[in-house]
Formats: structure tokens, sequence, C-alpha cells
């Protein structure tokens, strides 16, 4: 299945190395300014902040390395139609394990004193969201991780533990962006532009991932390595359409587009590769 959409799936890795790149390059003169902001002041939570901060940093770089494994990974599978367990699940593992970098960003949310309860909200919610995105993610790759490793695991093992962590790595994006919608976003029900990209960030990735889950649900049971390629690819579709729709907004609305380089742009190529799974009707 994977061999027959090589290029497609080359697409995405591009994309996400690039997007990661441009993260990377830009975050040290976050991580600079954050550093002048607290050099004078030694007080503990702005220096927990900077940690946390700091700490972000190495996942995002981590990351980076994934993304390169990644693209490694996806150039051998076009130009020599073959699967490399071993590049693919030295990905994974990075993948997983810069969420773990997460941490002490999100204890620093959940401790750090604050004056007023719109500001705890939003710490809160943050730091609510980032746990979820960790739990899901840390848990189904360091375990599909886990399961590569084994040198006779059966086809139908292995499929299932990809489709578990595809299912939780989409359900993460969908809590990334609604609840990002929720502390960060402008919200307004009397702007018809703001309610499209309020249903946005609630139901498309939603949708993606339940529909995912839905057609993916036997093959994760065991009782089966075959599935609808048309219901992934809708699925994949929809991820895409998400920012789509995200950039559309941003344009006309100057709050999304504040925070447009915030969102996993990356993740327009789904649509590519739920293209490539709609031209067969099953696999």
């Amino acid at each position: 299945m994977v061999k027959a959409k090589p290029l497609y799936i080359f697409v995405v890795a591009t994309a996400f190395i690039l997007f990661q790149l441009f993260l990377l390059l830009n975050s040290f003169s976050a991580i600079y300014r954050i550093y002048t902001v607290i050099e004078a002041s030694g007080e503990f939570w702005a220096l927990f902040w900077f940690f946390s901060e700091f700490t972000g940093e190495i996942g995002l770089i981590l990351r980076f390395v994934g993304a390169c494994l990644f693209v490694s990974f996806a150039w051998i599978l076009l130009k020599k139609k073959n699967f490399s367990f071993s590049i693919f699940r030295k990905a994974v593992l990075l993948e997983g394990v810069h969420y773990l970098f997460y941490i002490p960003f999100i204890v620093n949310l959940f401790t750090r004193p604050v004056n007023t309860a719109a500001v705890l909200t939003v710490y809160y919610e943050t730091a609510i969201s980032y746990t979820i995105q960790t739990v899901l993610v840390v848990s189904s790759f360091f375990m599909l991780y886990t399961k590569i490793r084994r040198p006779k695991l059966e086809s139908s093992q292995l499929l299932g533990w990809v489709a578990i962590a595809v299912v939780s790595y989409v359900f993460a994006l969908w809590v990334k962006h609604f609840l990002f919608n929720l502390y960060a976003l402008p919200i307004d029900l009397t702007n018809s532009v703001l309610v499209v990209g309020l249903l946005n960030s609630t139901l498309t990735m939603l949708a993606a991932a339940l529909i995912l889950l839905i057609t993916l649900v036997p093959v994760i049971r065991g009782q089966t390595t075959s599935f609808s390629s048309r219901g992934v690819g809708f699925a994949f579709i929809l991820i895409g359409a998400y920012f789509i729709i995200y950039i559309i907004v941003a344009l006309v609305n100057s709050g999304y587009m504040a925070f447009l380089p915030l969102t996993e742009l990356w993740g327009i190529t789904f649509a590519v590769i739920g293209a490539g799974f709609l031209i067969e009707r099953s696999v």
C-alpha cells in the first residue's frame, strides 16, 4: 500500500521538514528575546518560564532531526521502492520523544501564579491541550516504535499499531487546534467569518479523526488488514481542508493571521495523500 503511493508520501515529508525548518530558524531569536526579558529579573517563575521554553527548543531540534529521517525514508521509498523500517522507526521515535519536552511547559502553566481568572483560564486550557496531545502521541508512537523493533511481527499486528498511531495523531491535531481557537483566537458569533473559523476548528478535524477511527477499527482489532481507501482518503482530505479554511479566514481576519505560524500548516499536504487513497477503491 505504502509503496504504491511514494510520491504522495514524499510531498508530505517535504512539507513537514520545511515547516519544521521554518519553526527552528525562528525559534532561536524567540528564545533570545525571552532570555533578555528574564535576564535582569532572577525571579523564580521567570527563570522557570525560560527553562520550559528552552526545553521546548531541544524538543524542536529533535523533531527536526526526525523530519530529516522522514524525508530520507520517503526518498528511499520513492527512488528505490524500499520501505526502510530502520529509518521509519527512528523517525517515529523522535516525533514521539519531542512531545516529552512539553512537560516543563505544561508544569509551568499549571503551577504559575496569576492575578486574574481570565489569564488562569488561558493557562489551564493551554496546559490541558498540550497534556492531551502528549499523552496521545507519546503513548501510541512509543508502542509503534517498540512493535517495529520486533523481528517477526505479523503484518496485521503492525498495521494495527500504525492505525492506532495515525488515529491518535489526528485526534491530537484536533485537540491542539480546537483548544487553540478557544484560548487564543477571536470568537464572535455575530461575525460570520469568525463563526466559520470556530466551526472549522470544532468540526473539520474532529470529523476526520472520527472517520479514521471508524474506518480503521477492524484493523486495530486485528480482524483484517483491509480497509476502505475512500474512508481514509476522505479523512485525510478533511485534515488538509482544515488548514485551507484557516488560511482563508486568516486572509480576512488579523487575529487569525497573527497566529498562522503556530498552526501545523504542513498538514495541508494530507489532502495530497488523501487524493492518493481515493484513486483506489480499497487496499
